[in-house]
């Protein structure tokens, strides 16, 4: 059955054509909480000023953003689904002092299908898994850092299709 619906979510919204059709707003949006000079709207600049913007959708909306993004193949061990309930895509903007540069850290974080299957309240002692994406464009470090500046390079290239 998960076979049948991680191919079902690849083939709708993993599509690159159709990913950066449907996914073009939030990563608009993201462009604009995450960089100053993209931030063109009221809620992208309200977005620049917050410790944590949040945005709430479904595990479609993650499916595009991530095949818009090119985000290299990955695995979420204790998960059958590549997009399963309760997901989260975690974009952390960091700032290393020592080199006074700009750093973006892409996470997926999501329960495991036992902690679903089970309803595990999440806790520190229970956490949900975390596992570092990484996009085409952007290499990471061992921590699993990207530079901000190509981070943001590639986000326009992915914007302008």
């Amino acid at each position: 059955m998960e076979t049948i619906k991680n191919m079902y979510h690849e083939t709708l919204f993993g599509s690159p054509a159709i990913a950066a059709n449907a996914a073009k707003p939030l990563l608009t949006f993201i462009a604009g909480a995450l960089n100053k000079d993209q931030a063109k709207s009221e809620d992208q600049q309200s977005a620049q000023k917050a410790k944590l913007a949040l945005l709430v959708g479904h595990d479609s909306n993650i499916a595009s953003l991530l095949a818009a993004l090119k985000t290299k193949d990955y695995t979420l061990p204790g998960q059958y689904e590549r997009t399963p309930i309760s997901g989260a895509v975690v974009f952390q903007r960091w700032h290393d002092k020592k080199t006074d540069k700009d750093l973006m850290k892409i996470e997926y974080v999501y329960p495991t299908a036992k902690q679903i299957r089970n309803n595990t309240p999440l806790s520190l002692k229970n956490p949900p898994q975390r596992v570092t994406l990484q996009i085409e464009g952007c290499e990471t470090d061992k921590q699993g850092f990207c530079p901000m500046d190509t981070f943001t390079q590639v986000l326009q290239k992915d914007l302008q299709g």
